[in-house]
């Protein structure tokens, strides 16, 4: 097993974009395997589509299709500036973790890579941060997918005035997927290459995955809950542990 840190997972990620080729980033965590194991997560109830669609995600293994999971500590990938409470955890947890996905995994770990990629650099890289957010508004994504309630303001601000917004509920929304996804056929420009953010909880993997199959010329990204801590949204320990400031990025973005 490889375990990439933030800044190489980064990294990676703009090199699949920059070669304009199809992939994925899903950011898995213990949330998705409760769901595919039939199990509700907190924002999220369980079904029986959700199980069996969770799990295809999880075992999706293409070349560009980063896989990510929380094994942040000091045995995988501990870095500078995580602790208990944002991001860090202790070795047990995160064999624990490894052991509920392996069934869904589809063989040998490989490569896996930080799903806190973007909000970690957020609160330790703040230039890194605006030159990611920079780089991505310069590549016009199409579409982000994700809860309606994110001010228009925000979206204009992170992604541009042509970044059109497929709006979601904020609990439950793989209730509206078939919904969403429709949505996205009508937009999705064919012959071009489609970014596309997802800002969704953990059914955002399932639309990940369904988008994946069948579009071309993709590549989806997975925000995070770094989309919460830029609209002001206390949802996560991270974002008050870390005392961020939404505005000292925002303000930043060209």
């Amino acid at each position: 097993m490889i375990f990439y840190k933030t800044k190489d997972t980064i990294s990676k990620i703009k090199e699949i974009i920059d070669k304009e080729e199809k992939g994925l980033y899903l950011r898995f965590g213990d949330g998705d395997v409760n769901l595919a194991n039939g199990n509700s997560d907190s924002l999220q109830s369980a079904n029986e589509l959700v199980k069996v669609e969770m799990s295809q995600a999880f075992a999706i293994n293409d070349k560009n299709v980063l896989r990510s999971l929380p094994l942040h500590c000091k045995e995988y990938g501990l870095e500078e500036g995580m602790f208990p409470g944002n991001h860090e955890c202790d070795k047990g947890w995160a064999d624990r973790l490894l052991s509920k996905v392996k069934p869904f995994w589809g063989g040998e770990f490989g490569d896996i890579y930080s799903p806190v990629a973007l909000h970690f650099l957020a609160t330790v890289d703040v230039k890194s941060t605006i030159e990611f957010l920079n780089y991505m508004k310069s590549k016009s994504p199409v579409a982000i997918i994700g809860n309606e309630n994110i001010p228009s303001e925000i979206i204009s601000k992170i992604f541009g005035e042509t970044c059109t917004h497929i709006k979601t509920p904020p609990q439950n929304s793989f209730s509206s997927i078939d919904r969403v996804e429709s949505e996205f056929k009508n937009i999705y420009k064919e012959g071009e290459y489609n970014i596309i953010i997802t800002a969704m909880g953990c059914s955002g993997r399932v639309l990940q995955k369904r988008l994946y199959n069948n579009h071309d010329n993709i590549f989806v990204f997975d925000f995070g809950s770094l989309m919460d801590a830029l609209c002001g949204w206390n949802t996560r320990a991270w974002i008050e542990l870390t005392n961020f400031d939404k505005d000292k990025i925002l303000e930043k973005i060209k």
